[in-house]
């Protein structure tokens, strides 16, 4: 989840117009509901930046792939883009309806990849990978650092050695923007969101409650959803991947090849497999 504004823009009186939106208000596992308007809401839009710059980021650091995994791939965009270069490809997600959009891209592309529901702490592949990219914040909802270190553990083993672990995550800078809740509202003609945010410094957690308005005919169908995301000190992180045996190798403010500065919003981190 993209936190850095986009297409997102302060909440307006559009929402007015969805006063005869029906009051049905169905609490469900997140992205459950999410994944139906997930590229619609304009976060398909980061995954499509994210593939230049990845291409970038492998000539930089000298990678060869033939195989890779993207973990946390959402609706598969990223995952559909690694089989274009002719790459032996896995996606693994936990949420079954964000795989059941990735699977309907997958066929309409008519390319091949294999999609696995499972939880990241507990990652498992039927082969070892060369590259293993987990991006859109996905670490960021690992709200225990024991959760963050069984991630990098199941990573370490899911890769080659030499193998290589690319992934960005938002910063504590970012989530101290929302001490005080702030609105954002997306708008568009199947559906609109509405996401507050919130900043809890006591436990460095952003909450970000989303509230969408899928359009029904005539109506809209409400759902809410609240995701929930940590941030994590880059020592932490460097902890982190060393006791697993991922040496990092490459520390960038996201989509240049600046060194994160105090202000930075989101870092991009790669981390190599040793030899070993």
């Amino acid at each position: 989840m993209c936190l850095a504004g986009g297409s997102r823009h302060r909440l307006g009186t559009t929402l007015t117009t969805l006063a005869a939106a029906p009051n049905r208000f169905m609490p469900m596992t997140i992205y459950d509901r999410y994944a139906e308007v997930y590229d619609l809401a304009g976060q398909i839009r980061f995954s499509l930046r994210l593939i230049p710059y990845l291409d970038q980021l492998l000539t930089r650091h000298g990678l060869h792939v033939e195989s890779a995994l993207d973990l946390a791939c959402g609706t598969g965009t990223l995952a559909i883009a690694f089989v274009a270069k002719g790459w032996k490809v896995y996606g693994v997600d936990a949420s079954a309806a964000m795989l059941e959009r990735a699977r309907a891209k997958m066929r309409e592309a008519g390319v091949s990849v294999e999609f696995i529901q499972q939880d990241m702490r507990s990652l498992t592949l039927p082969a070892p990978v060369d590259l293993v990219t987990c991006v859109h914040d996905s670490l960021n909802y690992l709200l225990r650092i024991d959760d963050l270190q069984k991630t990098f553990h199941a990573v370490a083993n899911a890769l080659r050695a030499g193998g290589h672990l690319i992934f960005d995550m938002n910063t504590l800078y970012n989530f101290s923007r929302f001490r005080q809740p702030q609105d954002f509202f997306n708008d568009g003609e199947e559906a609109a969101l509405i996401h507050r945010c919130r900043f809890d410094e006591n436990t460095q957690q952003l909450a970000v409650t989303i509230t969408g308005f899928i359009k029904r005919g005539e109506l809209y169908e409400r759902f809410i959803e609240t995701h929930v995301q940590r941030a994590y000190a880059d020592g932490e992180i460097d902890a982190s991947l060393g006791g697993v045996g991922l040496e990092v190798v490459g520390k960038y403010a996201c989509f240049t090849f600046d060194a994160p500065r105090e202000d930075s919003i989101k870092v991009m981190w790669v981390a190599k497999k040793g030899m070993g």
